[in-house]
């Protein structure tokens, strides 16, 4: 007998120390439990008649504003969850409230609580646009409901309006980052709301023009609308001729009336999701890696980070800037969690095309490092009223590179939650999506 539980209990052990070397860095067993979490946390701050997102939850700045690309991507959330009737409350509230149309397009943020759509930021983005048509396609795609369709296609041909048409000029087949504005307000649709500051019509930014194409992409895989595979066709022109930085192997931020070459990481992940490696590899051969290790280099830091009830972590992940830009400003290092879920993202995309290709060795450490981010991300997670939420950067109050500043001390946003819900459920709204 004695025997016999000796070698259950041999094993046993052989079994746990298999279960080390075995299994991955950190299982996705495990990642339901966290998104249920994170789900739990975007519904309990999010308006009870509206459906509408609260961006962020702590700052008095902002109190109960829903910002168009928050709202988006919690839609895109609840779609990952398999909760679209919380996704189509949110959609439907933009497709009734004719309030929230200005220009042609829709305006950055309301007051979620109000039904009736009252605006908060008047600003049209086309950025925000694109996401929220996005967005509203993946409901479509889950749904079949094809006034989501029709609502996508509707916002997808405003922005098409907006396409520089110029041949001559350096952005031509771009896309601004919106409309001109009607001249009612001064610094109305301008940088910063400033009139001495460049108009939107005037600047054209790398991300507004991947969300774009990838938008278009989808459309014309769905509809076969020619005027949708030739705006996404410009872009991609664009992006080869502006955006492509061919000295750094990397993308530039965007073009005004001089290329802007300034680093903005998102636009890497968002293009290796959006155009794939093989669309990358058409502008050149190896870009998509290429770009992604110029961000691991110049962007991914490691920081340490205490939470609301005193834990001190170290966490890996993604800055908004490289570091050189980041010392500039005279900040130190800080993780964007919505940034580093993109990069998760990227990572998936980048695994999924080599496992397609046959390179499995490729895949394998792509999906290895996506793994290692993750892991890293659960460690920054914060619990919060039976839920987990992020802060919107690791940093409060500070420059992130781009104009703005991250939100203040104690804040909780909903983009990182919603992001989170993403990047742990494998599911990336800018690539196409093989459904029904």
């Amino acid at each position: 007998m004695a025997k016999f539980v000796n070698k259950l209990s041999a094993l046993a052990f052989m079994l746990f120390i298999s279960s080390i070397f075995c299994a991955p860095i950190y299982g996705e067993v495990s990642y339901p439990q966290y998104r249920k979490k994170f789900l739990t946390w975007l519904e309990k701050n999010s308006d009870k008649i509206t459906g509408l997102p609260y961006s962020h939850v702590g700052d008095k700045r902002f109190e109960k504003w829903c910002i168009t690309y928050d709202a988006a991507v919690a839609s895109l959330a609840y779609i990952a969850s398999g909760e679209t009737e919380k996704s189509e409350k949110i959609i439907d509230f933009y497709i009734k409230n004719e309030s929230v149309w200005r220009l042609g397009g829709i305006i950055g943020a309301v007051y979620a609580p109000d039904p009736n759509g009252a605006g908060e930021s008047w600003a049209v983005w086309v950025g925000e646009d694109a996401w929220i048509a996005i967005a509203s396609f993946h409901l479509y795609k889950a749904t079949s409901k094809k006034e989501y369709l029709e609502f996508a296609e509707k916002i997808a041909d405003f922005i098409v309006t907006l396409q520089n048409k110029n041949k001559k000029d350096l952005n031509y087949g771009g896309i601004p980052l919106g409309p001109e504005s009607d001249g009612m307000v001064a610094g109305d649709q301008h940088i910063n709301y400033d009139a001495e500051e460049p108009s939107f019509s005037e600047v054209f930014a790398t991300e507004h023009n991947i969300d774009s194409y990838a938008l278009f992409n989808m459309l014309y895989r769905e509809t076969k609308y020619e005027k949708y595979k030739e705006a996404k066709d410009k872009i991609l022109g664009w992006l080869k001729r502006v955006a492509y930085n061919q000295k750094e192997g990397r993308l530039n931020r965007g073009g005004r009336k001089q290329i802007d070459s300034a680093v903005a990481t998102d636009v890497h992940s968002w293009a290796i999701s959006a155009l794939g490696v093989e669309t990358l590899d058409a502008i050149k051969p190896g870009l998509a890696e290429k770009m992604i290790d110029f961000v691991e280099k110049n962007c991914v830091v490691e920081v340490s980070y205490v939470k609301p009830n005193g834990e001190k972590v170290k966490v890996e992940g993604v800055d908004y800037s490289d570091h050189n830009t980041a010392r500039a400003l005279h900040r130190g290092a800080m993780v964007s969690p919505e940034w580093t879920f993109q990069l998760i993202n990227a990572y998936k995309r980048l695994s999924d095309d080599f496992t397609k290709r046959g390179e499995r060795a490729k895949a394998n450490r792509y999906d290895q490092k996506r793994i290692k981010l993750i892991k890293s991300m659960l460690n920054l997670a914060i619990e919060d009223n039976d839920g987990l939420a992020y802060p919107y950067a690791t940093l409060a109050d500070a420059p992130i590179g781009h104009g703005l500043n991250t939100p203040c001390k104690g804040n909780l946003s909903v983009i990182g939650a919603s992001y989170a819900i993403l990047g742990l459920s494998g599911y990336d709204p800018l690539a196409l999506r093989e459904t029904k």
